[in-house]
Order: C-alpha cells, then structure tokens, then sequence
C-alpha cells in the first residue's frame, strides 16, 4: 500500500512539473519573457539589496517580506536569471501538488489524491508558478499547511505553527487563517496544549520580523505597515471591489506607498510615521463605513461575487495574455475557477455526513474569503483558496460510492447547479486587465530594453482593444517623444489627459513634448495643472521656470524658482537656476 501510494505520488509530482516546464519553454519565446513587470521588479531590487549586504533593509516593511529573501537565496547560489527563478517555481508547484495529494489520500483515501491531479493540471496553478512574484510559495506553505492539518504528523502542530508564519510573511491576510486552526484544536481536537505550541511556532517566525520592524522602524508591526491603505482602497465612497491606486497611473508598490504616506501627510499637516499613515486611511476607511453603512455593505456583497466568480482578475499580468504564447494554458483554459467552485460545492454536500472531521477546511475558506472581501480582489489574492476547494473537491469524488454519503447525490447536482449560476454569471470584463498588461509590457521594454518596435507592438494591441485607453496613449506618447518625434506624441498625450486629468506625472511629460514642439504656452499650461494637482511638490515650478527662463521672462522664471525653493529648500537644480535668473536680470536694461 505504501509503495502504490509513493507511486502515486510520484507520479503527480512528474505531471506538475512536466506541465510547469513545458509552459515556461513555451512563454520563454516572448518578448516579455526576461521583464519583471510591477512587484516583480521591486522585489527584484530588494533581493539585489539582500545580497549585495543590505539584509537588515529601512524602516518598517511595507509589502510582506518573505520572497525577497526567497529570491536573494536564489540569487546568491544561481545568479539573478528570470529562467532559473521560474524552474525552481515549477520545482516547489510540483510539491505542492504533492502535498495537497497527500493530504487528500489522508482525509479521503487514494481518490483524495485527485486533489493533487488538479492542482497539476489546473491552469491557473501553472500561470502564477511561472510569474515573478510570490504566490509560488503562497501555494506552497498552504499546501503545507493542509498536509499538517489532515495528517499525524510528528510536532504537526508546532510545524503549522512555523508554516503559518511564514505564509503570513508572504500573505499577510493569511495571518487569519490562526483562527480557524485554533478553533480545530480547541473544539475537534480538545488539545488546548497543542494551540500554545501551534502559537509558539508561529510566535517563533513573526516576532523577529517585529522586532526588527521595531529595531529599524521605530514601530511594532508583526509584518508590514499597509494594512490602512489597502483597506482604504476596497472600503471608500467608490471603490469597485477592485485595486484602484490612490493617485491616477500609479500602480506600483513604490508609487502607492509614496502616495499613501505624501496624501497622509498633506492632509494633517505634518511628517507621519508608516503607523500613523495606516491608521489615517484605516480611520478614513471606517468613516466611510460608519456614514454610508449601506454602501459599504453593497461593496462586500460585490467583493464576495468577485471572489467566486469563473473569471481571473489580473493584477500585473494578465493570465490571457501569457496564453496567447502557451498553446498549454489555452488547452486547459476549460478548468477554470468556476469549475473549482462547482467541484468544491459537490464536495461539501458529498462529504456532509462526515463534516465532524473536515470542518477545519470549511473554516479556512470561511476565514480566508473573510480576508478577501475586508479589502479587493484580485485572481491571485483569492488564490490560496484554490487548495482547500480542490482538496473538498476530491473529497466528493471519493464519497461518491460511499453508501452514507449516497443520499446527499441530489443535493450534491443542486448544489453544483446553484454554483455554477453564480460564478459563472458575467460581472467583470478581462479586456481591461489585458490592456493593463500590455501597456505594462510596452512600458517595460521602453524602459529595460529602449525597444521600439516591440513596445510600439504592445501599446498598440493595448489600443485595439480600447482605443482611448489613457495608459496605452501615455505609453505612446512616451515612445514617441524618445525616439524625438514630439509633434506625433502631442496627439496621444492630449487623449490620455482627457482620460487621467489628475495624473500629475502625465501632465509633466505632456508639458516637456509640448516644449520640445515649441509650444511654451501650453507647456506652461500644464505645469500649472500638475502645481496646483500636487501642491507640495516643486517639480513643476522648476520646470515652468525653466521654460520661462528660455523664454526671457525673467522676472517670472525667478518667481518660479523661488517657490520651488519653498518647497524644497536646498535644491541643487533650482539654486543653480535661481543664480542664473539673477545673473540675466541683473544684465537686463530696467
């Protein structure tokens, strides 16, 4: 029985990584293969930080820790290769279907190992192992997690425990899931002794990442500092159960940190620290919730739909536009989430007869849609849902010819029928997430690689798809001014203006195409727009002095330095200007 059982296991294990191997040789064929696009690129920049020495970082962690490091112990012993990342991804999915196999053939017996088939073959499984990025291990530690949870393991407990913190330093949100396992020890279990050891396992892995959080931060976080502004971007007058950056066009982790902490500052009056800038959007998040309860209320229920719904809702990268370079992901596009859905909904009915045991799982589904919908949504924050639906899903399969479990059939196709009519129903459109990831692609290849052609190819299928997209214009427009054709940008700048009229970094690059044009006036026309948009920021005046200054207006030049000066005393660029203004006025007949 253990040899067929290692058989078995091994065999899924080849499928994973088999199926993971063929589609990273198919996606290493596009253009975007070698990018790190959105967090990647930041996370590739910390790594590069760990290894070059800096392993402490600066103040309190922002975004959650964990695969930083992950890529910085990768980098040490294999060099930064995006080809070598995405292999040892694939190694540690292949595992994890492993794992879920196994804790399947634990709860369910040999058909329990289908849970581990379809994780394999899943194809949404396949797309996050190969990005850049860390839902990789996301999948892993929760695959863990339900090994420990279903099986007899030795210290099983403690083992959770550092496997929960570790998730959390990956996933913060999973952070919740202590309580679902708590409440499995204290009530199914009644081992209260196990839930101290389970909390020390966890305590043993968060506590140093708040102490050093307190050491270089000054403040007591057990892993980051953006929980207020990520509660703040699903829960205000507006949200859309999606991610929507605090500042138009700024999508980045750097840009929306920035962002989070200037727009705090601004609006009391002084310097805060990452703490305070958390609970100032968690205190502007609560009064929305208090004002229009309502509202808010609506907002979770569209936030629960879009957690279960059939279609994946991308972040950086869009899981469509990786298929159109992997013949793979398009043959097993069929499996999709909806399809998950329907099979975990089968497998609650099948297994109610024995839900005494397997609640644990209905609890981290509970905990963890919770986690979801307090905040957005997005197809790879709803992920670590996708192992315990699965593994509920194998459990139908294998209570189907059971004899107690016979009489819950009908149940079983109504409830089936019930999930495929709600996640299947149309409520987000993916062309939006595929226009995002192209323009994420052009801008990519403009900055990294400075290729033309090939990031002209990417803003225009942006373009097909939505032809006033103000990302794809201003990509464009970019493009264009580079390769000194400012008169051909002015056209797409002024479309992506219409778009983003708030977009002060826009309205920057808009005013220097139109100086390259000759077009003062209306240069200065738009620095006005991004000064009064971003008040305390002296870019702007800088530039219009500038401009002014080539224009001979003196006087005005030097009334625009000395206000970029106010802002930002002490800067370089703006003295050296205000010297030479002074220096023309100086020779200029009164």
């Amino acid at each position: 029985m253990m040899k067929e059982r290692r058989t078995l296991l091994l065999a899924i294990a080849l499928l994973a990584l088999v199926l993971r191997l063929i589609y990273i040789w198919q996606i290493s064929h596009a253009p975007f293969f070698h990018l790190r696009l959105g967090d990647a690129a930041a996370y590739h920049r910390w790594a590069l930080s760990i290894v070059g020495g800096d392993w402490r970082g600066e103040g309190v962690f922002y975004q959650a820790p964990l695969y930083p490091y992950f890529l910085a112990a990768v980098y040490g012993v294999f060099g930064d290769g995006v080809a070598i990342v995405r292999f040892i991804q694939a190694v540690i999915g292949a595992g994890s279907c492993v794992l879920l196999a196994a804790a399947g053939m634990s709860l369910f017996g040999t058909w329990g190992a289908a849970a581990g088939v379809l994780l394999a073959i899943y194809p949404s499984a396949i797309f996050f192992d190969g990005l850049l990025e860390k839902t990789a291990l996301v999948t892993f530690f929760t695959a863990v997690l339900l090994y420990l949870l279903a099986g007899r393991i030795t210290f099983r407990e403690f083992i959770a425990g550092i496997v929960l913190g570790l998730l959390a330093l990956t996933r913060e949100n999973a952070l919740l899931l202590a309580l679902p396992v708590v409440l499995w020890l204290l009530v199914a279990e009644r081992r209260p002794r196990a839930v101290a050891t389970f909390v020390a396992g966890c305590a043993l892995v968060l506590l140093p990442v708040a102490v050093r959080n307190y050491s270089v931060g000054g403040e007591f976080h057990l892993t980051t500092s953006q929980f207020g502004p990520n509660f703040y971007i699903g829960n205000h007058a507006g949200a859309n159960g999606l991610y929507d950056p605090l500042v138009a066009g700024h999508g980045s982790v750097t840009d929306e940190r920035a962002d989070a902490t200037r727009l705090a500052e601004e609006a009391e009056g002084r310097t805060l620290s990452p703490g305070e800038v958390s609970s100032y959007w968690t205190a502007r998040a609560l009064d929305f919730i208090r004002a229009q309860p309502g509202a808010w209320l609506g907002q979770l229920a569209r936030k629960l739909a879009l957690a279960y719904n059939a279609v994946e809702i991308a972040d950086t990268e869009s899981q469509e536009v990786y298929a159109e370079w992997s013949s793979l992901l398009r043959a097993l596009a069929p499996l999709s989430f909806g399809v998950i859905v329907c099979l975990a909904a089968f497998g609650i009915c099948m297994t109610a007869p024995s839900w005494r045991g397997l609640w644990f799982l209905h609890g981290i589904v509970l905990t963890y849609t919770l986690s979801i919908v307090l905040f957005f949504v997005f197809a790879r924050y709803r992920f670590p849902l996708v192992p315990v639906l699965v593994l509920l899903g194998a459990g139908g399969l294998a209570a189907w010819p059971v004899k107690s479990a016979r009489r819950m059939r009908g149940w079983a196709f109504v409830s089936v029928a019930v999930a495929a009519i709600v996640t299947f129903v149309s409520i987000e459109n993916t062309r939006a997430d595929r226009v995002a990831n192209y323009v994420n692609i052009g801008n990519a290849l403009l900055a990294d690689r400075g290729t033309w052609d090939e990031a002209a190819a990417f803003y225009g299928r942006a373009l097909n798809e939505s032809p006033r997209s103000p990302a794809a214009h201003f990509g464009m427009g970019t493009l264009l001014t580079q390769k000194r054709q400012p008169k051909e940008a002015l056209g797409h700048y002024q479309t992506a203006v219409e778009g983003w009229p708030d977009n002060v970094d826009l309205r920057l690059n808009y005013a220097l195409a139109l100086v390259d044009a000759s077009d003062n006036q209306g240069a200065l026309k738009q620095l006005d727009a991004a000064a009064t948009l971003r008040a305390a920021d002296p870019t702007a005046h800088l530039l219009a002095g500038k401009v002014l200054l080539t224009a001979g207006r003196y006087d005005e030049a030097k009334q625009r330095f000395e206000r970029a000066l106010a802002l930002k005393p002490g800067d370089e660029d703006a003295l050296v200007s205000l010297e030479q203004t002074n220096r023309l006025l100086a020779r200029t007949p009164q």
